[in-house]
């Protein structure tokens, strides 16, 4: 299976599934090729081939290209697009639903629905250093909200989860009041799992013990919390939670609608379009484009594979916007996965823009070394102009000299020298398509442990 060739390169080289499960970056200048060129030579080739995926969207005109491509493939039939304009054909994917339901290992595991909400509301910021603290309270907080919410009600949503911790007690004074216990959402639920529990015994000590870690963070380590803690970890949660209650995210992510699509549907060959581009809908799309592609990460992570399961592939364009640091971690098991990634963005400090911090660079470096084949297009950046030259590397090669000594007196000399292979220049000289390059696009392949048998370099 692995060792099907999907794409042939020239007389001699072709790249196979196996390959392909290795990771791709495919970097370019805005108007080098890299989408018509090779990007799309690959997507027609996991079309051919018969495989599922997931794609996401920067632009409006991208769902379009995917269906064109599917249609050229005979693969119409398999897209699923996820939109807010489909009509009688909305597909609806409740991903707390789906977490808290789903069949297999670890279904349901607080800690699991807790890192959904970290990788969506981590997008763009940093936790590393003096935020560790916030990220490690915030977790906490959402920890004790989900457990409560589902001791109480055997369910989990958006909506309760902002509810409770919109009227969690401020202090202890509050919550010995009264009016605060007869309002509260919080407090609702805290009795209704108390009642709950008590009615459990000695049947489930491990539900016993959970209300009451629960139990005791609302009813005395939230109250006394300080108020620029309970407040920056609170809005960290509410800011981006609040985009999720309503509009177009509340009706495809969090609606009460049976679920229509899931991660899993790409196991069977659907191709699912996140028409949620970017450029139209700024951070919402982000967001929810980002959930989804975690989620599908996840479900891949834990699927059952045989030698004859058919790979999935990941098609991330402008992937600078919908990076996360799960995307390096999922890559290095991606092959026994057999999920085919591709990456393409213009440069490297595209990445490092998005990745804030002192250990941005690291990051970045680790990300691109756990993707095996990478394809540049003409590009301009110097940056990323270099590494390509450095990534293949210097070569042995003889040089001539000449040296002349008054007017008669000439010597030669012949020196080996390291030099690189590719000059960063040739990056910047390669054709770009159009009238003047006959329509011809130009890229260098480079693939980790590979000698090209074209040019036996």
């Amino acid at each position: 299976m692995l060792n099907t060739q999907i794409l042939k390169l020239n007389d001699k080289d072709s790249w196979t599934l196996k390959d392909a499960c290795e990771g791709t970056q495919i970097f370019g200048g805005t108007g080098s090729g890299k989408t018509s060129g090779s990007g799309q030579a690959i997507a027609n080739a996991f079309l051919t081939n018969g495989l599922g995926g997931l794609v996401l969207t920067i632009k409006s005109d991208e769902k379009d290209l995917w269906i064109k491509y599917a249609t050229g493939c005979n693969r119409e039939q398999d897209i699923i697009c996820i939109s807010d304009n489909m009509g009688v054909n909305n597909q609806y994917f409740n991903f707390l639903a789906y977490e808290l339901n789903r069949v297999g290992r670890g279904s349901g595991l607080t800690e699991n629905l807790v890192n959904l909400f970290i990788t969506v509301i981590s997008t763009g910021d940093t936790f590393s250093g003096t935020n560790s603290y916030w990220l490690s309270t915030l977790k906490q907080l959402l920890r004790n909200t989900i457990d409560l919410i589902t001791l109480a009600t055997d369910s989990i949503s958006v909506r309760d989860m902002y509810n409770v911790i919109s009227t969690a007690p401020q202090n202890m004074e509050e919550f010995h009041s009264k009016d605060w216990r007869n309002t509260s959402t919080c407090f609702k639920y805290l009795e209704i799992a108390q009642k709950k529990v008590a009615k459990i015994q000695e049947t489930d000590k491990d539900k016993i013990l959970d209300f009451e870690i629960t139990q005791n963070y609302w009813q005395t380590e939230f109250p006394h919390l300080d108020d620029k803690t309970r407040s920056i970890i609170v809005s960290m949660f509410t800011s981006r939670a609040d985009c999720f209650l309503r509009g177009v995210l509340r009706k495809i992510f969090c609606s009460d609608e049976a679920n229509t699509v899931t991660p899993e549907d790409t196991f069977d060959g659907k191709i699912i379009i996140l028409d949620l581009p970017k450029k139209e809908y700024e951070e919402i799309g982000q967001y929810a484009q980002i959930l989804f592609k975690y989620i599908w990460q996840r479900a891949v992570e834990r699927r059952e594979v045989t030698s004859e399961t058919i790979p999935v592939f990941l098609w991330v364009d402008e992937a600078q916007y919908f990076y996360t640091e799960h995307d390096s971690l999922f890559q290095t098991t991606a092959r026994s996965s057999r999920a085919c990634s591709v990456y393409l963005t213009q440069n490297i400090p595209n990445y490092e823009s998005v990745l804030k911090g002192t250990n941005s660079y690291t990051k970045v470096q680790a990300f691109l070394g756990n993707l095996q084949t990478k394809i540049f297009h003409a590009n301009s950046d110097v940056v990323t102009n270099k590494y390509a030259s450095q990534l293949i590397a210097q070569t042995f090669t003889n040089r001539q000299n000449t040296s002349q000594n008054g007017s008669n007196s000439q010597s030669y000399s012949t020196q080996r020298v390291l030099e690189d292979q590719v000059l960063p220049k040739e990056f910047a000289e390669l054709k770009n398509g159009g009238e003047m390059n006959q329509n011809k696009v130009e890229a260098i392949m480079y693939q980790t442990g590979r000698k090209w048998e074209s040019n036996n370099s």
